[in-house]
C-alpha cells in the first residue's frame, strides 16, 4: 500500500510540477494548489458515488468494465455521457467554489491552473482505487493517458474559468458552455474506450485527440500568461526581460508581446 501511495504521489509531484512551470509570473503558493487537489480528490468521491448510482440504475458496471455486446449500446453509451457530465462538474464546481471562496483568482492563467490541479487531484484519488483493484502495474498507463485526460478535460473548462472572470461580464454561460463541452469530450472518451477490441485503431485516435488536446492547453496556457496584471509594459511573459512599449516581439526571445493591457478581474464566475 505504501509502494502504491508513493508511486501515486510521485505521478501527482511530476504533473503539478509541469503545471507550475506555466505559472511563472505571479506564482501561486504550493498550499494554494495542495488545497485545490484535495478539493480535486472529494469532487472524485462525489463523482464515483454518482457514477455507481447510475450504474445499478442502468444495469451497467460502473469501472467501465462491460463491452459492447453483454448489454445494450445505447445503455452503455448512456452511461458513458453521464459520467463524463457528472465528473466534469463535480471538478468543475469544486474549482469554482474554492476560487470564489480564497480570492486565488488574480491573473488569467489562474484559472486554468486551478481548475488543472483539481482534475490532478481528482485523478490522484482514481488511480489509487484503480490501483486497489487491478494491482500497481495499472499505474504507469494510467499516469501516461488518463490523467493527463483529465487535465485535458479540465483545462476546456478551466479557460472558460478565466474568461468568465476576466473578460465577458457575467460570463456564466461562457463557463457552461465550456463544462459541457469538456463532459462531452469525456463521454466520447469513455464511449470510445469501449470499443478497442472491436476497432484496435480506436486507442490511436483518442491518442492523437488527447495530444491535441495537450496542444490547445498548452497554447492557450500561454496565452494567458501573457496577460498577466503583473508584468510591466513591453516585459516578455517568456524570458522576463523589458522591450520597448511598442515592441510587437521580444527582443531578446522571439515572444509575441500582448498589444493591450491585461485584463481587469471584472466579474466572479459562479
Amino acid at each position: 500500500m505504501l509502494a502504491t501511495l508513493g508511486t501515486v504521489a510521485l505521478g501527482f509531484a511530476i504533473w503539478l510540477f509541469v503545471l507550475r512551470r506555466y505559472d511563472r509570473i505571479e506564482p501561486e503558493s504550493l498550499r494554494a494548489l495542495l488545497v485545490a487537489a484535495f478539493v480535486g480528490a472529494g469532487a472524485f468521491l462525489v463523482a464515483a458515488v454518482a457514477n455507481e448510482v447510475v450504474a445499478q440504475v442502468l444495469g451497467v458496471r460502473a469501472d467501465m468494465s462491460d463491452r459492447v455486446g453483454e448489454v445494450p449500446l445505447a445503455r452503455i453509451a448512456l452511461f458513458c455521457l453521464i459520467v463524463g457530465f457528472q465528473e466534469e462538474i463535480a471538478k468543475a464546481v469544486g474549482a469554482i467554489v474554492l476560487t470564489r471562496r480564497s480570492g486565488w483568482l488574480d491573473e488569467p492563467v489562474d484559472g486554468m491552473l486551478y481548475a488543472m490541479t483539481v482534475a490532478l487531484g481528482f485523478a490522484a484519488a482514481e488511480n489509487l482505487v484503480y490501483a486497489q483493484a487491478h494491482g500497481s502495474s495499472v499505474l504507469l498507463v494510467r499516469f501516461l493517458w488518463p490523467v493527463p485526460a483529465h487535465l485535458g478535460y479540465a483545462a476546456v473548462w478551466g479557460y472558460g474559468l478565466a474568461r468568465a472572470h476576466f473578460h465577458v461580464p457575467g460570463g456564466r454561460s461562457v463557463l457552461a458552455a465550456s463544462v459541457v463541452a469538456a463532459a462531452l469530450l469525456h463521454g466520447i472518451a469513455n464511449f470510445a474506450l469501449l470499443f478497442q477490441a472491436r476497432y484496435p485503431l480506436s486507442p490511436l485516435v483518442s491518442l492523437a485527440a488527447l495530444v491535441g488536446l495537450a496542444l490547445l492547453a498548452h497554447r492557450r496556457l500561454r496565452a494567458l500568461v501573457a496577460e498577466s496584471p503583473f508584468l510591466e509594459a513591453g516585459e516578455c511573459s517568456s524570458c522576463r526581460n523589458l522591450n520597448p512599449p511598442d515592441r510587437a516581439t521580444c527582443l531578446y526571445c522571439g515572444t509575441d508581446l500582448i498589444e493591450h493591457a491585461p485584463p481587469v478581474a471584472i466579474a466572479r464566475a459562479s
